[in-house]
């Protein structure tokens, strides 16, 4: 299977990103304001970005994208503002995501740390063909979710071979597929998942993030 048969097939033309760790210094940083899901609407289009720790408004993208292994530091405590909040002037209302402080601070020190291999910078480009990137983002209606699902485990026994996450966007995105791309048989984490940034995504659309080299296999699929 060719990319343009891939593309044409499945109607991914316009749908593909490019995610590469780089070295802030050899690249023009931008700084951008909101949810990083909200900028990959310019790069789908034809932009070009580059994020490194502090470049991004939202202060969970450099902890969440892996970045910073650190909690975010947020008034009244990470735990807190991922569950019920507090009546507190200092501390935000709380997103609910999970039941307690304690699971929600546990579920960030299970996530997989020390991803970025000592680059400190993420780059975000249109998907070219050829191009080397550690992660390939497509985003996709169900029916495309499928077939990618199905692409990406063709050539595999597992039954598990692609994964959702109960985790923020940036993580599902760029975290754990950062990690997944280091092993021998890397999943693919369906992404675009997170209630928070799912009101920056068109209402039909997921996302998948695949390793970049596994991207390639699927093109040798024939």
């Amino acid at each position: 299977m060719s990319y343009s048969e891939l593309v044409n097939e499945l109607k991914l033309e316009g749908r593909l990103i490019g995610v590469t760790r780089v070295d802030s210094k050899d690249e023009n940083i931008d700084d951008i304001f909101g949810c990083v899901y909200k900028a990959m609407k310019k790069v789908l289009e034809g932009r070009s970005l580059v994020l490194k720790s502090g470049s991004c408004s939202c202060g969970g993208f450099d902890h969440n994208s892996g970045l910073n292994d650190e909690r975010p530091s947020i008034p009244g405590g990470f735990g807190v503002f991922l569950s019920h909040g507090s009546s507190q002037m200092w501390t935000p209302p709380g997103e609910k995501f999970k039941c307690s402080p304690e699971i929600a601070e546990a579920m960030f020190d299970m996530l997989p740390k020390d991803v970025m291999d000592g680059f400190d910078a993420i780059k975000f480009e249109p998907y070219r063909e050829g191009m080397e990137a550690d992660v390939v983002v497509a985003f996709v209606n169900p029916d495309q979710l499928s077939a990618m699902i199905v692409l990406h485990g063709y050539n595999k026994a597992s039954y598990d071979s692609a994964m959702a996450t109960t985790v923020s966007g940036c993580a599902s995105m760029l975290r754990i597929p950062f990690a997944e791309m280091k092993k021998k048989e890397p999943r693919a984490v369906i992404t675009g998942t997170d209630l928070a940034q799912r009101h920056f995504m068109e209402e039909d659309l997921l996302a998948i993030s695949i390793a970049g080299w596994e991207f390639e296999n699927i093109l040798q699929i024939t």
